[in-house]
């Protein structure tokens, strides 16, 4: 489902314009309402995911009809490339009113030209209900039919039309609508080629050889990373005070380099920039961790140059929790409830049951689960049902992080406390979450060192920051999880006791998926409705889930079911499932022998008027099914013949099915009524490439 952007705006000609742009920026990314006082009265708001407003006086108008939560984001707005060249034209020493709607975008309008870098006028804003204005040369005005209340003067008018969306309000609504990173790329890269009016203090012309590269250049003011931005000959055009701060070289001497030579003795970056592009590469640089990513700059078969992002690491750890903190506008959040928790497993009903009646206990919870099974969704349910759920609700997983930076996420640390260690230090999630809910998953995994410190803030409900020399009081409830024995860990004296029986006062044990094969159709049908899918089920992929033990528990399930709705629009069977499940020991049991497939295929060949003899049928199994030999074929042939399903011929005739074998197919749910053409395209393609 798309998401949904309401425009608060002053009337409906803006509200439509700003539709329009968004519309025009983002596609059919999102859905766009809008209300503005031509509305009388305007609807009241009751579901949106983002609402913009153009200034604070709307906000202000129509904030008693917002009754949804949704996060609220001031329009940031500047003049597109040919309004400023109008304004440009304007002689030296003249004057000009700025005329607009209000004194807020008047004033807003008039400090964006002189930041534009228009600084030999005098500009004066004017809005409706001012009192006076001094003789002027020009008038800048959006559209002089708008505006009844500016006096006839004798001024020239240069109308520079409605404003558009600034570069970072752009950044802001991928941001908080979370948009996935490659669509945000394309996004900004199309904009800044479509609507070039953000930027601002160029040195050359917009027809100079180097204009992307300077266009570019206003994203490393957006940006928290170090950027670097180099030409096609990888000689470095521009840079931003982020990466000077990360490589701590003055600008100057930053722009003298080339991006091989910047990084000149460095063998691991060296080879890892002999690549086109890369991601998320860890190298050491002069005694930091930093991370680097770089991407080609290339339109229309043209290639332009390259970026460079760098992050600190410490820094990047922090990435995802402060998105969240964006987008809810308060702290950390869990989206679950117990009704996200899909079941009619009378055990597992049993366990939300039990957590229902925990949550609203400041108590710690200790889940014990497989990989998949769903701890974090019952954590989140927890504390959103419990006294917290208006306060934080903070996860971190404590087995992908090394001891030292996962002690410095959970108690932060003091100015200077290690090397790389921020200005002003940080707030670990501890502090984070005071007042709410941390969930520590895989606890098991913690260290020994750690363990000790999370007992002492558990007991004393204090934490003391690395670098630190005072106590910090914080009133925090903790759910823990591990999929690992902790008894077995204790006895082994890999986990302390006393931390074991300390977090051990609500033990909660999910069930994994192979002990509830029954929830498999539930969840199945779940899925398909939540993604729109009108599948068609098939017997064969229902008895596959009966026979696979799902080590990835429900994860794993819904992955498989997005795989196999993802290449197939009609049905969900055996064939259609992922290479690695489709294997014979997944499938073969007392029941289902794998004959049902031949007869299936026998039924198809014929339909199709393809060869219908052992060996056709032998290469269709292999490519559709998973690998048998020609004598199990020969089997399962001989033994639907017993049965009375198909006719074997002589010759080339090949074989046949019968009346009696299209039967136990339909009645079996193998073959439905309705032909099933990707299926008979499965078929004529395995007989294709048996030919190559």
């Amino acid at each position: 489902m798309k998401k949904l952007i309401t425009i608060l705006g002053i009337d409906e000609e803006i509200c439509v314009f700003f539709r329009n742009e968004i519309l025009k920026i983002f596609g059919d990314l999102f859905e766009v309402d809008y209300r503005n006082r031509d509305m009388e009265p305007p609807p009241p708001i009751t579901a949106s995911d983002l609402i913009l407003y153009t200034d604070p006086e709307m906000h202000n108008e129509f904030i008693s009809i917002i009754k949804c939560n949704a996060p609220t984001l001031m329009m940031r707005r500047t003049i597109t490339r040919e309004a400023l060249k109008k304004i440009k034209s304007i002689p030296p020493g003249k004057s000009a009113l700025v005329v607009n709607i209000n004194q807020y975008m008047a004033n807003e309008t008039t400090a964006l030209i002189y930041q534009l870098g228009v600084s030999d006028i005098t500009l004066y804003p004017y809005w409706e209900g001012k009192a006076a204005y001094p003789k002027v040369d020009y008038i800048i005005n959006v559209d002089p039919r708008k505006y009844s209340f500016l006096r006839s003067m004798d001024a020239e008018v240069i109308i520079i039309g409605h404003r558009v969306f600034d570069i970072s309000s752009i950044f802001d609504i991928l941001s908080i609508l979370r948009v996935d990173k490659e669509k945000s790329e394309e996004i900004i890269k199309n904009y800044m080629f479509k609507i070039p009016s953000f930027w601002y203090g160029l040195q050359s012309t917009y027809e100079n050889k180097s204009v992307m590269a300077a266009q570019l250049n206003i994203l490393l003011d957006q940006l928290s990373s170090g950027v670097i931005v180099a030409d096609a000959s990888d000689k470095i055009e521009f840079a931003n005070s982020k990466s000077v701060e990360i490589l701590g070289m003055p600008m100057d001497r930053l722009l003298d380099h080339t991006i091989h030579t910047l990084f000149n003795g460095n063998k691991k970056i060296e080879t890892i920039l002999s690549n086109k592009e890369f991601k998320d590469e860890l190298v050491k640089y002069n005694g930091h961790d930093l991370v680097l990513s770089m991407k080609s700059v290339e339109r229309e078969n043209n290639y332009y140059g390259k970026i460079i992002m760098i992050n600190p690491y410490y820094e990047m750890i922090n990435t995802q929790q402060k998105i969240h903190k964006k987008i809810v506008g308060k702290g950390y959040y869990s989206k679950y409830d117990f009704s996200d928790l899909i079941s009619n497993d009378p055990v597992f009903i049993r366990t939300k049951e039990i957590c229902k009646q925990i949550a609203p206990s400041d108590s710690t919870v200790l889940l014990l689960g497989e990989s998949g099974t769903g701890k974090e969704l019952f954590a989140g349910s927890i504390h959103n049902n419990s006294n917290r759920k208006s306060h934080p609700f903070v996860a971190i997983n404590c087995a992908t992080l090394p001891e030292n930076l996962l002690e410095s996420e959970l108690f932060g640390y003091e100015e200077g406390a290690f090397t790389g260690a921020k200005k002003g230090g940080k707030l670990g999630l501890f502090e984070i979450a005071n007042r709410g809910t941390i969930f520590l998953d895989e606890i098991g995994d913690l260290s020994l060192n750690l363990q000790g410190r999370l007992l002492r803030a558990l007991e004393e409900r204090e934490i003391m920051r690395i670098g630190g020399d005072s106590i910090i009081s914080v009133d925090v409830r903790v759910i823990a999880a591990t999929n690992r024995d902790l008894l077995k860990l204790v006895e082994e004296g890999k986990f302390r006791h006393d931390l074991f029986f300390r977090i051990n006062v609500f033990q909660i044990t999910i069930p994994p998926l192979r002990k509830r094969y029954e929830d498999i159709k539930v969840i199945t049908e779940h899925y398909l409705n939540k993604w729109s899918k009108n599948m068609h089920v098939y017997s064969d992929f229902i008895n596959f889930c009966y026979n696979y033990k799902w080590p990835g528990n429900v994860r794993e399930l819904k992955n498989v079911l997005k795989y196999m709705t993802t290449i197939s629009s009609s049905y969900l069977a055996f064939d259609n499932l992922p290479d690695y499940l489709r294997v014979k020991d997944y499938y073969v049991n007392n029941k289902y022998t794998g004959e049902e497939f031949v007869l299936k295929l026998l039924y198809y060949a014929e339909k199709i008027g393809i060869n219908t003899g052992r060996r056709t049928l032998h290469v269709l199994y292999n490519k559709i099914y998973y690998e048998i030999s020609e004598m199990e074929i020969r089997k399962h042939i001989d033994k639907l013949s017993s049965d009375g399903k198909i006719e074997k011929n002589i010759g080339r005739e090949g074989n046949s099915i019968t009346p009696l074998g299209i039967s136990f197919l339909l009645k079996n749910n193998y073959i439905r009524e309705e032909f099933e053409y990707e299926f008979e395209d499965k078929v004529r393609n395995a007989v294709k490439l048996q030919w190559l």
